[in-house]
């Protein structure tokens, strides 16, 4: 049987592997663990004042080096990026924005958190993804092949060069 993968590992090394050799994006409360965690991968952090200037500058990146990709925080974020995922989608850059959300059981209990609508609802957001990205994936479950969901994403953003969108709940991360 394969050794398994860190998932956070999995999804670095994809990227590095297509050529993203830089991240963009803010500091917020839940990817603080996957920005300690880029520094062991050699890719490098770009922060930025705010998700808008971090969506430009992925944006900027993919047309210079054929991918590019943002890190923002569940909730707050994540709208305050989506002008730029709608305008990557209208000119095709491909764009990886990746968003870490509460933890799987958190969400699951309908929990009402800052940065969050307050109606239990996680999936708001990202259901308003879907119009501006290519392909989405919510890897909160390990029994879907997280790793499959990876590629195929990251496969159709680059077929298609335009932007993509991926959740990943900090307990899975």
């Amino acid at each position: 049987m394969a050794p398994l993968i860190d998932l956070l590992d999995y999804l670095c090394r994809r990227l590095a592997e297509i050529g993203l050799r830089s991240v963009h994006g803010v500091p917020g409360d839940y990817n603080l663990a996957i920005l300690d965690y880029l520094e062991s991968t050699g890719i490098h952090w770009v922060g930025n004042a705010n998700e808008l200037n971090s969506g430009y500058a992925a944006d900027a990146y993919a047309r210079i080096k054929s991918i590019g990709a943002l890190f923002t925080s569940s909730g707050v974020g994540e709208p305050s990026a989506i002008n730029v995922i709608g305008g990557a989608y209208a000119e095709k850059p491909p764009v990886v924005h990746i968003v870490e959300t509460p933890p799987i059981t958190t969400q699951r209990a309908g929990a009402c958190l800052h940065y969050s609508l307050g109606d239990g609802n996680f999936r708001v957001f990202a259901t308003m993804y879907k119009h501006v990205t290519v392909a989405q994936a919510n890897l909160v479950d390990v029994e879907v092949a997280p790793a499959l969901l990876i590629d195929a994403t990251l496969k159709e953003c680059l077929r298609q060069s335009r932007p993509m969108y991926i959740e990943i709940p900090t307990d899975m991360a």
